[in-house]
């Protein structure tokens, strides 16, 4: 740390030792020079006072000698000094290139592994997104099927049956009551076939709308579970698309109400604001922690999925024993585009 704030500041750093090395070299010739001066003149005032002028000269001559040793000794270490700390700062600011290379490549690589991820992201919900229009298709396919050819095979059996039983009138007890009970089992396929084409592709939504779809949707789903179903919902503008979203959404989270909720009421709105319209699905159930989803909670990430696919947004808010709140926003759609809603 300590070498990276001086490889930050190394044109100081380098002004002030150097400033320092400096300033040891000037003191360092001054002192030389006044020690000199001073031993100068003290050989002269030696030879005037009448002493031995060769002791003096020898005496002078080791002090000079002396002081020249200092005076190389002092400015050899500055250099040294000097030397030492040029290469500690390039070693220093050389590390922190290589810092800066290795932190550049680390973001680079950051900065490739997002645009990948924000790409296998739009790959995983565009796939997302054709799976469910496949699976919408084909099931749009079989409840066609289901309701052109089973419906017209189911019915055919029925009229038949009642040709006979004309026939039969007057005839065996017997064979009059198991004609009847024959009809009320093609009665029964015939509901049922109803109720499965309905499931795969309601044709409510096509012919009265969303509105009158989910009411029936809420009606259906609480005569026989015993839950309340409270619905305030508003005519909104949707795309088909979205309308079928929206649909599949709330048909989705009532049955996870009825499977997991453990709730006695429900709370089903539909409203429209500037742009979007939203769709909340809430219930007085037993809740779950939101941030401990099981991994196979494949149902809300289907619902996120589907919702995202048509440009919208999915909340999920909920807490043990506190109910859960499903809510979806989806973009409204334009004049053109709005079915009957």
């Amino acid at each position: 740390m300590l070498r990276l704030k001086l490889a930050g500041r190394s044109p100081w750093v380098m002004a002030l030792v150097c400033a320092a090395a400096l300033g040891m070299l000037l003191i360092s010739e001054f002192s030389y020079w006044r020690s000199s001066a001073a031993l100068d003149k003290l050989v002269a005032e030696h030879a005037l006072s009448g002493a031995p002028h060769q002791d003096i000269s020898a005496d002078s001559a080791d002090l000079h000698a002396t002081l020249m040793l200092g005076r190389i000794g002092v400015a050899g270490l500055s250099l040294a000094s000097l030397l030492a700390l040029v290469m500690y700062l390039r070693q220093t600011l050389a590390l922190k290139r290589r810092q800066q290379e290795v932190q550049r490549l680390i973001q680079a690589e950051r900065d490739r592994l997002g645009a990948e991820v924000v790409q296998r992201t739009a790959q995983l919900t565009e796939l997302a997104h054709h799976l469910q229009t496949a699976r919408e298709d084909e099931r749009h396919r079989l409840a066609r099927d289901l309701h052109d050819e089973l419906g017209a095979l189911l019915t055919s059996a029925k009229l038949d049956a009642a040709r006979i039983r004309s026939r039969l009138a007057g005839g065996s007890p017997e064979a009059l009551e198991r004609l009847a009970h024959l009809v009320q089992t093609l009665n029964s396929g015939i509901a049922l076939k109803r109720r499965i084409v309905e499931d795969l592709r309601p044709s409510a939504l096509a012919a009265l709308g969303l509105v009158p779809t989910l009411e029936i949707l809420a009606n259906e789903f609480a005569e026989p579970s015993g839950i309340a179903v409270h619905c305030a919902l508003k005519a909104v503008n949707l795309s088909p698309a979205s309308q079928l979203v929206a649909y599949r959404l709330v048909q989705e989270s009532l049955t996870n109400i009825a499977k997991h909720a453990k709730a006695t009421q429900v709370w089903l709105s539909m409203t429209g604001h500037e742009g979007s319209v939203e769709v909340a699905v809430r219930d007085d159930g037993s809740g779950f922690d939101t941030a401990a989803l099981p991994r196979s909670a494949y149902g809300l990430v289907g619902m996120r999925y589907r919702v995202e696919a048509e440009h919208g947004t999915l909340a999920v808010e909920s807490a043990p024993g506190l109910g859960t709140l499903i809510r979806m926003t989806l973009p409204a759609a334009a004049a053109t585009e709005t079915a009957p809603g």
